[in-house]
């Protein structure tokens, strides 16, 4: 048998239509390509967010404890408790504590506003005349952590979800200028 030969405007057509069907599949794919991507991409961009956004709490929450134990040990140290507590058996200050008493403000210093926006710091001491030698001083940061992957999940209408958490953190340590019958160490 011959070799069968074709007209040549149906070689062209031919050879066009082989053409486009070579060009659509691979459009196709390109316009798929972008849709998995997308979905990947929001995926694992959930997936990353949310142990950042716990660590990042997590150090929030150490911050807070470092500041608290930093206030508490700067104030045992401190000579003028009394005239900052000014007879008062506790003063606190929300945060940035400008105009509080300077244990408080060195405190509050040590804490980031960006990530505990609005914390209170607490520096709490027993009144005087108590009878005892081992009188203590409680230094407290408390504040409100805000969850950022959590505000985008509301934004996005999933309800049930909790985006803040509150955080506590407590130092308490002895006052080292009490009476001088409680010194331990007389000289």
């Amino acid at each position: 048998m011959g070799r069968v030969v074709f007209p040549m405007r149906l070689t062209s057509f031919l050879k066009r239509c082989d053409l486009l069907s070579s060009l659509v599949p691979c459009l196709d794919r390109k316009g798929q390509a972008v849709v998995e991507f997308s979905f990947v991409f929001v995926l694992l961009l959930v997936i990353a967010w949310i142990p950042a956004d716990f660590g990042l709490a997590f150090y929030t929450g150490e911050q807070a404890q470092n500041a608290s134990r930093e206030g508490a040990r700067i104030a045992a140290a401190d000579t003028t408790l009394m005239t900052q507590l000014g007879g008062a058996p506790s003063i606190s200050c929300t945060m940035p504590c400008a105009s509080a008493a300077n244990l408080l403000r060195v405190t509050a210093a040590r804490i980031s506003d960006a990530l505990l926006p609005g914390a209170v710091v607490t520096l709490t001491y027993p009144a005087s005349g108590a009878g005892t030698c081992n009188q203590m001083l409680t230094v407290q940061v408390q504040g409100t952590y805000n969850f950022f992957f959590y505000q985008i999940l509301r934004l996005l209408n999933v309800g049930g979800i909790p985006n803040t958490a509150n955080m506590t953190r407590v130092t308490t340590m002895r006052w080292e200028h009490q009476q001088p019958a409680c010194d331990p160490f007389p000289t």
